[in-house]
């Protein structure tokens, strides 16, 4: 597949999925994924600083924050300060898809990480209208509907001077192939949905170097296992 749309198998680093424990939680969990080049938090709760501060402790890894929606924009001005200490890369989705004042007022605060618009960021027509409110859109290819949206998405995000993550979601590496094919596009990877799992009911991409790679192998590349 990557050969067809005339693209390179190599992709950035993928960064690995830490979800909402306690702050003790959170640091076993970055202890554990130290071969991992990158980290995404998830935040949304009181310990959302305690458990960046965690894993902090144990990786020096790039940090990405997914608060989900799950921030106010009073909680967002708080942390914000102490996300640039840390040196997280990027904060995604942090208030509510249809809460834009919160969007366009945070925009304001300098210095800050750049904002990734995620739940708000479906296909082609939402790109131009995520780039009056922040820096860059997470594209999925669950969300866009396959590969050509998302393949249009990336290029109108680029024609914008938005930033570009390529996401997923917690399914198996059939799933994840198809965002494989294309990450040499973005800035980002968040591609860990398959390593998530308990089985693997596919099997074809190579994970080397924190990277997720797309096969050589004919169409998607995977296999049932």
């Amino acid at each position: 597949m990557w050969r067809l749309l005339g693209l390179s198998p190599e992709a950035p680093p993928t960064s690995y999925t830490i979800g909402i424990d306690s702050p003790a939680g959170t640091r076993d969990r970055a202890r554990r994924a130290r071969d991992f080049h990158a980290l995404k938090v998830k935040v949304g709760g009181a310990e959302d600083l305690a458990r960046l501060e965690a894993v902090r402790t144990e990786s020096d890894a790039p940090l990405r924050v997914d608060a989900n929606e799950g921030w106010t924009l009073e909680a967002a001005r708080e942390l914000i300060p102490a996300l640039v200490e840390l040196g997280v890369e990027l904060v995604e989705q942090p208030f509510p898809a249809g809460d834009l004042d919160s969007f366009r007022a945070l925009r304001e605060l300098r210095p800050r990480p750049p904002v990734i618009v995620d739940e708000g960021c479906h296909d082609l027509a939402d790109v131009a209208p995520a780039a009056e409110y922040a820096e860059g859109i997470n594209v999925k290819l669950a969300k866009s509907g396959g590969l050509r949206e998302a393949v249009r998405m990336i290029h109108a995000a680029r024609a914008l001077r938005l930033h570009v993550m390529l996401g997923c979601m917690v399914e198996s590496q059939l799933g994840v192939a198809p965002a494989a094919a294309i990450a040499s596009l973005v800035d980002w990877a968040d591609l860990d949905g398959h390593l998530l799992l308990a089985d693997a009911p596919f099997t074809g991409l190579e994970l080397r170097e924190g990277r997720v790679l797309p096969s050589a192998a004919p169409g998607l590349g995977v296999a049932p296992a």
